[in-house]
């Protein structure tokens, strides 16, 4: 799959924030060496976790090595500054949503993974296991977020746990979804597809429920920060996001309660070595580490993702029970985004 044919946006401005941020990091490769470890991957909770809470240096005094955090805001940003570095990377671990993941693979950035070489992948479930150049390290399952304050003052019953409830006719004018230029803006689309007859080998049906969504959209935001900023100050009053950021949202003070509909949509993370990255040795042994029972346990009870550790234990959903959820046909998806995007950007963002 091309590049240029995935719509990630522009590949010179991705590669120029890339490069912009390696020179910020002690010099950039030139200053690099063999005990520092370059993770590309969202700032957000990834930066919380290993900067403020110190898993940065406990992943150093297990292993020897040093981390250093390359934070994106999307998965496709993430994986457009991995692609735009493949002749010459300057990072070693790429972290990113499936979707995306699985676009990078296409372009041949990543190696295999040797799991001989990261003994922890046998701690983790089959599903996991899902490309022989990446490994799903956690996740998270797609629900409904709103401001419960705001609900209770507008006398509006809570969110039902079905996808037919962002048809709501009283959320016009209160909702936000992320767009489709982003994975989970594609979740969306999907959901609509199957709410309406389709899926994602008829996304017309998804198209034209969200058409129909579009002008009572208060903002399609990006990140899980920017929809919580419209839940907190009043702008909207329900949103589309993960579980997980319901958490995150609620530690943060903001009045937010969640609902997860049924069938149960499950967003993987993958993770992969770069071709040709400055130090592969290094980067084994932080996979290795990100994928221990003790930083899985953390990213369940911390952040409430599902991760894939089976000796995990109070995992949000119990990793044995994701081979039954709703499934998506990645290869199709990836193939048929450049048209929905432009179709989003065309016929549907701009009311």
């Amino acid at each position: 799959m091309a590049f240029g044919n995935w719509g990630l946006g522009r590949i010179g401005a991705c590669a120029a924030a890339l490069l912009a941020a390696m020179a910020a990091m002690a010099g950039g490769a030139a200053a690099q060496d063999d005990k520092t470890v370059y993770f590309l991957t969202w700032g957000g909770t990834v930066q919380q976790f290993l900067e403020k809470e110190g898993w940065n240096q406990k992943f150093t005094a297990a292993t020897g090595y040093k981390v250093v955090l390359v934070p994106k805001a999307t998965g496709p940003e993430i994986i457009a500054a991995a692609i735009a570095q493949k002749d010459k990377p300057q990072v070693d671990v790429v972290q990113t949503d499936l979707l995306p993941f699985l676009a990078g693979n296409d372009q041949g950035i990543f190696v295999p993974i040797d799991a001989k070489e990261i003994p922890n992948i046998d701690k983790l479930v089959d599903a996991a296991k899902f490309n022989p150049n990446g490994i799903m390290t956690y996740g998270d399952v797609f629900s409904l977020i709103y401001n419960h304050e705001t609900f209770k003052k507008k006398g509006w019953a809570p969110p039902k746990a079905e996808w037919s409830e962002l048809t709501r006719p009283e959320f016009k004018g209160a909702m936000v979804l992320p767009p489709a230029n982003t994975t989970y803006g594609l979740y969306v689309m999907i959901i609509l597809a199957r709410l309406n007859g389709g899926n994602e080998n008829n996304i017309d049906p998804g198209v034209k429920a969200l058409k129909a969504l579009a002008p009572g959209i208060v903002e399609w935001p990006t990140t899980f920060a920017r929809m919580g900023q419209f839940l907190e100050d009043g702008s909207a009053a329900v949103g589309f996001y993960t579980s997980s950021t319901a958490a995150e949202l609620g530690k943060r003070g903001i009045p937010v309660s969640y609902v997860t509909p049924k069938p149960v949509m499950f967003t993987g993370t993958a993770a992969g070595i770069m071709k040709n990255a400055p130090n592969p040795q290094g980067a084994r042994a932080f996979l290795n580490w990100w994928l221990s029972t003790e930083v899985q346990q953390a990213r369940a009870q911390g952040y409430g993702n599902t991760v894939m550790n089976k000796e995990v234990t109070g995992n949000p959903i119990p990793a044995a029970e994701l081979a039954k959820m709703e499934k998506i046909d990645y290869d199709v998806v990836n193939k048929a985004r450049p048209e929905w995007i432009k179709v989003f950007e065309r016929e549907i963002a701009p009311k």
